[in-house]
């Protein structure tokens, strides 16, 4: 009995995760204790063979079984099951049937008369008989013992889905409301997409604040302890998310969005300034008017700036980044000597990249106190302005390092990023003296002499770098600048010989370079087929066969 239990549970418990991500209905430990040892061993080998997916099988051992032990107390749940197996099996109306003999002779064997009711609505939502599902959900979701089913979360979001594309709105929102509330603790990804359902029906769809706050502090917040500052945010966040969705048909539909938003918003947190900049962004939307949004942003500046919050005029530099005069007007508020490096590092990077002024950015960046840095941040610093087209920003840090050498290799690799030769070769020819960065050094020096044609002076540079195979890959690449096609063909057999998993990629370039030799490219191509078949080169290999009109047997090894 104990071998046929375990036989049991493993069965059932390895039907695990089907249908979406709904676990199956299955006896429990205690209902098949209950049978005995004959009905076990037969509704093992029923459930055995369900697990494999072996529908048809698993349906006519779930029948034998109802029909050797017609009194049993696993009835329910072998009728349950052969519903299951010709639903999988695409036979959905038999389904239908067998569903609602569970619902008509045990509507009280909650477990499996629930479930019953869930898959004779996905049946009809297969069979495109959408109405006919929304009812059996509806059932489900209304009644007391059944809406407590694992499997009435889908149902409740399938209802309220459907409903919604119905354009059910309001009915809709209800049953995301019920699905969240049921199922917030025990189906977390259920609980939280009909969150995300209920916040776009009353936010972007119906918007209805006070709805969506009286089901908030139902919950007592979505996540975590509710709170004013919480609700607001997540408010703020949705709408700006759902801004998104207004075609160019609906400008009317969009301004309406956004007065009902900002009126519902107004009176609310004054000293908050993330919550009033929302506020002035949602009135701009829809008033289309630059002038009141910049007097309702100086005017909550006034009224809450304290002396040497300098974070906050930097905000403020940020949000009116598009007027320059704006920018002018509050960079002239700030006190470089009282501001620290990371005020001064983050307000050169908003006037580099979001207000576009290269020539404040670099302002700022004299002002940034190297001695007061360690050589990480001077490091930091250096490749955070890799981009601003200012070599003189990259080389200051560098060049101030404690760690002499390290400033070398910082400036090396920002010449060889840029490419300037001119710059970087110097350096890499210091830099290769120093033994700890030496084979990055020369690496670097390689690429330099490689994007400046000067291959046969980058050949021995890639050499010594040593890191194989990707410097065996560019001295392919500079043999072939030479126009040394024989080298080039001898670097890639090395690659092929000796590093596995770049073979396939090298045998590939081989057959390319004996594309003016038809025979020869087609032998090379078959080999290529014949010595790495799971390969996607070999996938290349068999196109480009198909497209030269050649038969793809007959493949030999490639040389």
């Amino acid at each position: 009995m104990k071998l046929l239990t375990a036989i049991f549970i493993w069965a059932g418990l390895s039907a695990g995760l089907w249908v979406g991500h709904a676990q199956e209905v299955a006896l429990s430990a205690e209902e098949f204790a209950k049978l005995d040892t004959f009905e076990g061993h037969e509704l093992a080998k029923a459930d055995k063979l369900f697990a494999a997916k072996d529908f048809r099988s698993a349906a006519a051992a779930y029948e034998a079984f109802l029909v050797q032990y017609a009194k049993s107390s696993a009835t329910a749940y072998a009728i349950l099951r052969k519903g299951r197996c010709q639903q999988l099996g695409n036979k959905r109306f038999e389904a239908i049937k067998t569903y609602t003999e569970v619902l008509d002779y045990f509507p009280n064997a909650v477990q499996y008369a629930a479930a019953a009711l869930y898959y004779i609505g996905v049946c009809h939502e297969a069979n495109g008989h959408v109405e006919e599902a929304l009812k059996s959900w509806t059932e489900m979701a209304r009644d007391v013992d059944y809406q407590k089913h694992f499997l009435a979360a889908g149902a409740l979001t399938s209802l309220a889905d459907n409903l919604l594309k119905l354009g059910r709105i309001s009915e809709a929102a209800n049953f995301y409301e019920q699905a969240a509330t049921n199922f917030r603790r025990a189906n977390p990804e259920v609980y939280r997409e009909a969150i995300s359902k209920i916040m776009r029906i009353r936010i972007r769809l119906q918007p209805d604040q006070p709805k969506l706050r009286e089901f908030y502090d139902k919950l007592d917040g979505f996540e975590g302890k509710g709170s004013d500052g919480d609700y607001w945010t997540r408010v703020r966040t949705s709408i700006q998310h759902q801004a998104g969705t207004f075609s160019e048909a609906e400008a009317k539909t969009r301004d309406t969005f956004y007065r009902y938003w900002a009126d519902q918003m107004e009176g609310k947190f004054a000293s908050w300034d993330d919550y009033q900049i929302d506020l002035a962004g949602f009135r701009r939307a829809y008033e289309r008017d630059t002038g009141k949004w910049t007097e309702r942003l100086d005017r909550q500046f006034r009224d809450h700036q304290k002396p040497d919050d300098f974070d906050r005029v930097i905000k403020w530099i940020q949000l009116f980044a598009g007027q320059k005069p704006k920018v002018q007007e509050y960079y002239g508020k700030l006190n470089f000597a009282k501001m620290n490096n990371a005020q001064l590092q983050r307000l050169m990077h908003i006037l580099f990249q979001t207000v576009q002024d290269a020539g404040m950015a670099k302002n700022v960046f004299d002002k940034i106190r190297l001695d007061q840095m360690n050589d990480n941040e001077k490091a930091n610093l250096a490749r955070s302005v890799w981009n601003f087209g200012n070599d003189q920003m990259v080389e200051a840090p560098c060049q101030t390092m404690t760690d002499k050498n390290r400033g070398v290799m910082e400036r090396l690799r920002y010449y060889e990023y840029k490419r300037n030769a001119g710059k970087g070769l110097p350096l890499a020819d210091e830099a290769t003296k120093i033994p700890a960065v030496a084979k990055e050094a020369y690496w670097l020096k390689a690429n330099l002499l490689q994007n400046t044609g000067r291959f046969a002076d980058a050949i021995p540079a890639y050499q010594a770098a040593d890191n194989p195979p990707a410097n065996l890959w560019r001295i392919v690449d500079c043999h072939l600048g030479l126009k040394k096609r024989d080298q080039a063909l001898a670097q890639l057999r090395e690659i092929e010989n000796f590093f596995k998993d770049h073979a396939a990629e090298a045998a590939l370039r081989i057959a390319s370079l004996h594309r003016d030799d038809q025979k020869q490219y087609v032998r090379y191509l078959r080999g290529i087929l014949k010595k790495y078949p799971k390969s996607s080169q070999s996938n290349t290999a068999h196109l480009e066969l198909e497209r030269l009109g050649v038969p793809i047997g007959g493949g030999v090894d490639a040389e």
